[in-house]
């Protein structure tokens, strides 16, 4: 379905078409629920009006660009919101929460820096809404000496990312000193999900894991 309505946009975008599953294996409970929806990255403003026709009329979409040529007329969608900001800077983000405190899923398809997507992830996490999707495209580029990145460089967002994973586990620590200001910034990551140049974080309430038995030992 996404697919689709991505071959037959009026205004132009760029997605690797390994990312369209990734997408509809996320984000297909949102549609028409009416998401409030942000992405970084407006590009020539073919994204918004994916999400826009994907979610339904009732979505919200909020797009984020540093570059003025996103903000042309010819560039936008009808009934999208287009905002100016540096993704790597906190005050941005802190003005754009106050804006927009709740969001149901977010889409880092910025500038791609591991300073930038981590900058970006730390500041939108404690606002994505419970249930809801932090999404980061093109992570290849923690790979990327041109990008802040290096295969396993600590600065990567790769790296990042696995360093969270441990926040999933954060029941089972015996030790109370493990659970680092990191771990208790992420404790409602419910799960990471890693794909080809996508990492997937989803956010829910943690419930307590109880063991069941089948019959008494």
């Amino acid at each position: 379905m996404l697919k689709e309505i991505f071959d037959n946009l009026t205004l132009h975008c760029g997605k690797f078409d390994t990312y369209f599953d990734v997408y509809e294996r996320h984000f297909d409970k949102f549609v028409n629920k009416n998401p409030i929806v942000v992405e970084v990255g407006i590009c020539r403003g073919g994204s918004a009006e994916m999400w826009k026709k994907y979610f339904g009329e009732g979505a919200t979409i909020i797009g984020i660009d540093i570059d003025p040529n996103a903000f042309k007329i010819e560039h936008q969608t009808p009934g999208c919101i287009q905002v100016y900001g540096n993704q790597a800077d906190p005050e941005f983000w802190k003005k754009f929460f106050e804006d927009y405190p709740e969001v149901d899923i977010f889409i880092d398809d910025g500038g791609h820096h591991q300073s930038q997507q981590i900058t970006t992830l730390y500041a939108a996490w404690p606002h994505i809404k419970n249930n809801g999707v932090f999404l980061c495209e093109d992570t290849h580029t923690s790979y990327w000496d041109s990008y802040g990145g290096g295969f396993c460089r600590e600065s990567s967002f790769i790296e990042y990312c696995k360093r969270l994973t441990d926040t999933v586990n954060l029941d089972h620590f015996k030790d109370t000193q493990d659970q680092v200001n990191l771990f208790e910034h992420y404790t409602n990551l419910n799960s990471i999900h890693y794909y080809d140049s996508i990492v997937v974080l989803e956010k829910s309430t943690k419930v307590k894991s109880t063991l069941l038995t089948s019959t008494p030992i």
